[in-house]
């Protein structure tokens, strides 16, 4: 079924339902903001909630919506944004086999996964999946507002409540260290931790975006782990940077 409801801030939306699947999808144009968001939740009150959230904030515009790991696929391919929040559990595909389906064909998008659930297999099965970030649906709105910024500007988002077992996991659950980060490494972690982008991070330290590439590859090698956020994470539980 096609639903095309016209606002009266201009805004055009249209809602997509598959029958066969029962998935929602909607699309919404008209408005260009600095960050473009898609929500992910098979809870209709949840992503209403979430979107009034975020909208308080001039900079941020949610975009499309789907309440289907896999119908979400399409809203992400055919919108491109900026930033993806995706619930854990779904029908037909959840937020982590969501995450990694973004890692893989739409690397510049970022996932956040806002979820209820703050259990260890949940959390590291996200990070490792390659997610940028991990929220609390208990979090507050101007919480959920920053770390949405902060993940848009190309750093990392953990919810505090689940900080120190995340750190606890990661220097508990995981291999050694294969060798000491070097200074250019640390410089290159701490400007990541900052949320400044590979383009940024290599303006502040004069070397080309090739370069930082680079010395984020090693680093990953090196603390084993697959993503910024687990490795700002683990070098700071490790006492390699200052928090």
């Amino acid at each position: 079924m096609l639903r095309v409801v016209n606002r009266p801030s201009g805004l055009l939306r249209i809602s997509h339902r598959l029958i066969d699947s029962n998935a929602e999808v909607s699309y919404l144009w008209g408005m260009s903001e600095t960050i473009t968001v898609v929500l992910v939740d098979d809870h209709d009150l949840v992503r209403t909630g979430t979107r009034q959230y975020l909208e308080r904030a001039q900079r941020i515009t949610v975009v499309g919506e789907a309440n289907d790991g896999l119908v979400a696929q399409g809203v992400i391919r055919d919108l491109q944004p900026q930033v993806v929040l995706v619930d854990i559990k779904m029908p037909n595909q959840g937020g982590i086999e969501l995450t990694r389906w973004v890692r893989a064909n739409a690397p510049e998008t970022k996932v956040i996964v806002l979820s209820a659930y703050d259990d260890d297999p949940y959390i590291m099965a996200a990070l490792e999946a390659g997610a940028n970030g991990y929220v609390l649906k208990n979090t507050s709105p101007l919480k959920l507002i920053g770390a949405v910024e902060t993940v848009a500007a190309g750093g990392s988002a953990l919810d505090p409540a689940i900080t120190t077992k995340v750190m606890g996991l990661l220097t508990g659950n995981r291999g050694p260290v294969s060798a000491e980060l070097s200074d250019r490494e640390i410089e290159v972690l701490e400007l990541t931790a900052r949320g400044l982008t590979n383009k940024a991070i290599g303006q502040e330290l004069h070397i080309s975006n090739r370069t930082v590439q680079g010395h984020l590859r090693k680093i990953f090698s090196k603390l084993d782990v697959n993503s910024r956020t687990e490795a700002v994470t683990k070098a700071i539980a490790l006492g390699l940077m200052q928090p």
